[in-house]
């Protein structure tokens, strides 16, 4: 499991995502081994890679942040004539490695298109914020700046407050990164 983490790491998450948002290898792992870090894939019956998805669980509450989630580039679902348009986010991801089900708080973040340029990355943006919300995500009106990117904060599961969005992503964090690190690097607002 450690080398297919490692190849979807070297030759996707690091190309489809952009560098200032990229975790350093070594900590999924770490955190992996710790039953912090879970990682999914989604596979064509010939074995070959469809998209994948990584996941932060927090150690202290039943909450998962959902960190990475990609289609590869050029696949178009040939055995099973999927699109965009009727691939779920949830495809094949209901249970964790103790065979849980997966069904309390799910958390993501994505780019806030509020603080881009107008063209295409702001388009790219809207779009993504779409595609969450049509596979069943609500967007919290919390903004969250993290590593000098800001981000918008949706979740899957029953209503919340922005003040418990802001509370959970918060204490997701602090569980995975470390008090030190979320107070110098993170800010909600």
């Amino acid at each position: 499991e450690t080398d297919e983490i490692t190849d979807i790491y070297n030759e996707h998450i690091v190309t489809d995502f952009p560098a200032s948002e990229v975790k350093p290898l070594s900590q999924m792992l770490r955190k992996r081994e710790q039953g912090q870090y879970f990682v999914y894939g989604m596979f064509e019956d010939n074995g070959e890679l469809a998209g994948y998805a990584y996941f932060i669980k927090c150690s202290n509450k039943d909450v998962y942040l959902l960190d990475y989630l990609a289609i590869v580039k050029n696949m178009h679902f040939r055995s099973d004539k999927k699109n965009s348009k009727n691939v779920s986010i949830y495809d094949g991801i209901s249970y964790d490695k103790e065979g849980n089900e997966i069904t309390i708080l799910d958390v993501l973040k994505t780019e806030n298109p509020d603080y881009a340029d107008e063209g295409a990355a702001k388009d790219y943006m809207i779009k993504r914020i779409g595609f969450y919300k049509k596979n069943g995500m609500k967007l919290s009106n919390t903004s969250c700046y993290f590593l000098g990117n800001e981000y918008r904060i949706l979740y899957a599961g029953d209503e919340v407050e922005d003040d418990y969005m802001d509370e959970i992503t918060d204490t997701v964090y602090r569980d995975f990164f470390g008090d030190q690190f979320v107070d110098m690097n993170v800010r909600f607002h």
